[in-house]
């Protein structure tokens, strides 16, 4: 049975009149992904514009642009599986020919972008985020290494990291926008109950004497007006000087330990922020910066309303990813495009929101364990969330760019199952879940553009 949802026709005419678009039925695009027909002003760099009612990313060359992406483009090279592929057989490591052909293919599938993580020889072709890691500190790292982001060690690594990103995107049109990867572990209470571990906590147990913790200490005293015996009282504590509670074991149940914490979380934000975006906007003024690629669900507002104040993007990759698991599911969140939420997050920083990583597996008799996203018993169960996730997505008005997780399909030691993609691991597609995929991408471009 047929159980895609059925493409509106309505829906669409009604688009095309909301946005005041022609139905053009021979759309041409430019060769960054922008509908000629849509123009903005061109600035030889990307954008991101309000036009009639709908975000989107301006090409550099002033069209209105849509970004579907697949990440980790680069992993095929690496992969062990690459050997036993039909790209191995056809291309052997002649790299140039094997990404010319994963591009044609995944252009064939309706994607435009390379999404995060692309080879070299992708990034001088199609739309790309540039990206950076900072710290392994995201729901899935193992350890948890939070480093002290008040010391002048990390703003000497912000500022060349910094320059090193806004030197690519000066130098490269296709380069859309800077990430840093991967999410850090933001949400105090999630944090503690999955990883018994937590930034404030960190920042905290740091030695006296390093910034983060002298840091702490002067909020502290500013929260507390210096009133030491308020602190006692608040916290149900004895200590004999501000900087004391550094180190100390306290009550994180405790209501006004908690709200401190989160109060200090929010300067750690803004710092982090602040330390890393400065340089980027000094070297290049206009780029676009995303920042973080938030993990739904792990953010406080306190972190989006400080990330708010220096990216122009919100990067969100859906799921319910912390390990170990904090309860079951009743139902995978992420094959869910979770309207309510997208929409506060869009209210309270103001910003158009990309969909960073994200997709669903399914059964498979080459790949029968599949990890890091929910499973589905069959590829068209796959392919209908696909369907409905994008379409539900790309309706909302801020929604500027979906990017797929994964092109070949390799097996992760560390999770003992295949991190599953478009194709299996002998390089051959998954050729009804492609087709039903290439389908989605295309009625969802047309509900956006009126196009074909």
């Amino acid at each position: 049975m047929n159980r895609h949802r059925p493409f509106c026709r309505p829906f669409v005419a009604a688009a095309i009149v909301v946005l005041g678009l022609a139905p053009a039925l021979h759309a041409q695009t430019d060769r960054f992904g922008g509908l000629e027909s849509m123009t903005a002003k061109s600035t030889g760099r990307f954008g991101l514009e309000r036009i009639r009612d709908r975000w989107w990313f301006v090409t550099p060359e002033g069209h209105a642009m849509i970004s579907l992406g697949v990440n980790h483009l680069n992993e095929v090279k690496n992969a062990a599986e690459y050997p036993r592929t039909v790209l191995a057989q056809r291309f052997g490591k002649d790299w140039p020919r094997v990404h010319a052909e994963i591009e044609k293919q995944i252009r064939t599938w309706g994607f435009n972008s390379a999404g995060f993580f692309p080879p070299q020889e992708m990034r001088r072709t199609m739309p790309y985020i540039v990206t950076t890691k900072f710290m392994s500190a995201s729901f899935y790292s193992e350890p948890l290494a939070y480093v002290d982001v008040f010391t002048p060690a990390f703003a000497a690594e912000a500022e060349t990291k910094a320059v090193a990103a806004a030197t690519e995107m000066k130098a490269n049109p296709m380069a859309m926008a800077w990430a840093w990867s991967d999410s850090l572990s933001w949400d105090l209470k999630l944090t503690r109950q999955s990883r018994g571990a937590d930034f404030v906590s960190f920042m905290r147990g740091l030695a006296v004497g390093a910034p983060g913790r002298d840091r702490y200490t002067a909020f502290l005293r500013e929260r507390h007006g210096g009133d030491l015996a308020k602190l006692n009282a608040a916290y149900g504590a004895k200590f004999t000087s501000f900087e004391a509670v550094g180190g100390a074991s306290l009550d994180l149940g405790r209501a006004a330990v908690f709200a401190d914490d989160r109060e200090f979380l929010r300067l750690i934000a803004r710092h982090y922020f602040q330390t890393i975006s400065t340089p980027f906007r000094r070297e290049h003024p206009h780029g676009l910066l995303m920042g973080e690629r938030f993990q739904l669900r792990d953010h406080p507002d306190e972190v989006l309303e400080e990330a708010a104040k220096f990216i122009d993007v919100l990067g969100i990759q859906p799921g319910d990813h912390f390990f170990p698991p904090i309860a079951q599911l009743t139902r995978p969140d992420e094959t869910w495009f979770d309207v309510a939420e997208f929409d506060r997050l869009h209210r309270l920083t103001g910003k158009p929101i990309v969909v960073v990583d994200h997709q669903c597996g399914f059964f498979d008799q080459q790949t029968p364990k599949t990890g890091g996203w929910h499973q589905y018993a069959s590829a068209e169960d796959a392919a209908v969330s696909y369907d409905r996730f994008l379409r539900d997505a790309f309706a909302r008005p801020y929604l500027v760019g979906y990017f797929r997780c994964q092109y070949l399909t390799i097996y992760k030691d560390q999770l003992k199952r295949y991190k599953q993609g478009l194709l299996r691991p002998d390089g051959t597609p998954f050729e009804d879940y492609v087709t039903r995929l290439t389908q989605t991408n295309k009625d969802v471009i047309h509900q956006i553009f009126g196009t074909p």
